[in-house]
């Protein structure tokens, strides 16, 4: 089963762009993509792609040209990873692949009904937690 990393990305970027020394910030307080990149290690398109998803729920602000960068949209007190986790669009916790189970089958034709509850208080579990963490908590851990 393959990990979804994206929470994990994002929730870096932006404690870049909140908790990052002024040294590494340009002369408008701005901190560029290939900062943020070489903290996560990885590509600055990877950045670029999950800054777009962050941007359009307001989560982070991109400015162009030269002077250019990146900020957070609004205060880290007022970021919950929940928030994170939505602007991702991230899917359930726990999901069925595509094709369902073969409602021929005595299993198959009741795993649904069974699972469902489960994943359903997994996913609600999943949310709460998220939703009372900040980014604010996460920069103060940091010290």
């Amino acid at each position: 089963m393959a990990s979804n990393h994206q929470l994990a990305v994002a929730t870096h970027l932006l404690l870049v762009l909140a908790h990052i020394p002024a040294e590494y910030r340009n002369e408008n307080g701005l901190v560029s993509s290939e900062v943020v990149a070489a903290s996560v290690n990885t590509n600055p398109v990877v950045i670029r792609r999950v800054v777009a998803q962050l941007a359009g729920h307001g989560l982070v602000r991109s400015h162009s040209g030269k002077g250019g960068g990146l900020e957070l949209g609004r205060p880290a007190g007022k970021i919950t990873l929940l928030d994170v986790h939505t602007a991702l669009s991230e899917p359930e916790v726990f999901a069925y692949k595509a094709n369902l189970p073969s409602p021929r089958c005595p299993i198959g034709s009741k795993v649904i009904g069974v699972l469902s509850p489960v994943f359903e208080d997994v996913q609600t579990s999943v949310h709460k937690s998220l939703k009372k963490t900040t980014l604010a908590d996460l920069v103060a851990q940091m010290g």
